[in-house]
């Protein structure tokens, strides 16, 4: 079977639920951890998707983290060649820029659980419910090309986009698991206690909450995009 690519970008964003999901329904994982050195495919006939993860880095840090420029090479690939892309907070700014758009430092960082907002229907997103919510902590807005759709809107800033029939960009985190997020808000306790209100004390409670919800959530959009993307069917070798 051809694994699905993941690309790490620091040790404290780990695959997490997604890693988990595809694990336990027999799909074969391929991690690169750029932050560690790991090297990048030439192509992606080996591979039956890409998802990109998020990061505390951003898009114009290349020069201090060089592996940002062969990610894209790499999305900026399958887009080309069709192979299906998810790209998660950091990943879906990297794949904006690949399609040919852009991204913008937003007033202030998004941290907490809001709603994905209004939304359009899509594969991605069947299932779940545009007042769901879902873990954001992000500084960066993603401005996808003109040619992509924007698949879900809230407050003037896409929070899903589609770039053809196969990639998909997302701002929030759906593959956080109690350890990883709880982690994030611990190591940064001032941006927390700036930008949520109740800070960190009423952030942790509400995580600790939301949790279930989220893990359900992570489920429902990894079988909707191996579906809707043709990844399960290109992993066994059926496309």
């Amino acid at each position: 079977m051809r694994p699905i690519l993941i690309l790490q970008h620091e040790e404290s964003c780990p695959p997490g639920l997604i890693g988990d999901y595809l694990r336990d329904i027999g799909l074969p994982v391929d991690l690169r951890k750029l932050h560690e050195g790991d090297g990048l495919p030439e192509t992606l006939s080996g591979h039956a998707a890409v998802v990109a993860l998020g990061g505390d880095m951003n898009v114009g840090e290349e020069e201090r983290f060089p592996f940002l420029l062969e990610e894209r090479r790499v999305l900026e690939t399958a887009l080309r060649d069709e192979v299906p892309v998810l790209g998660v907070c950091l990943g879906a700014q990297q794949l904006a820029v690949a399609a040919g758009g852009s991204v913008r430092l937003r007033d202030e960082v998004e941290v907490g659980w809001y709603t994905i907002g209004t939304a359009q229907p899509d594969g991605l997103l069947v299932g779940i419910h545009r007042r769901d919510l879902v873990f954001h902590w992000r500084r960066y807005c993603c401005l996808p090309p003109q040619d992509a759709v924007v698949v879900a809107m809230r407050d003037g800033e896409p929070q899903v986009f589609r770039w053809g029939e196969r990639a998909w960009g997302i701002q929030f985190h759906p593959e956080i698991d109690r350890q990883t997020v709880l982690g994030w808000i611990a190591d940064d306790p001032e941006t927390v206690d700036r930008v949520w209100r109740g800070g960190v004390k009423k952030l942790t409670k509400m995580t600790k909450r939301e949790l279930y919800r989220s893990a359900v959530t992570c489920g429902t959009l990894m079988i909707n995009f191996l579906e809707a993307s043709g990844a399960r069917r290109r992993a066994q070798g059926e496309e």
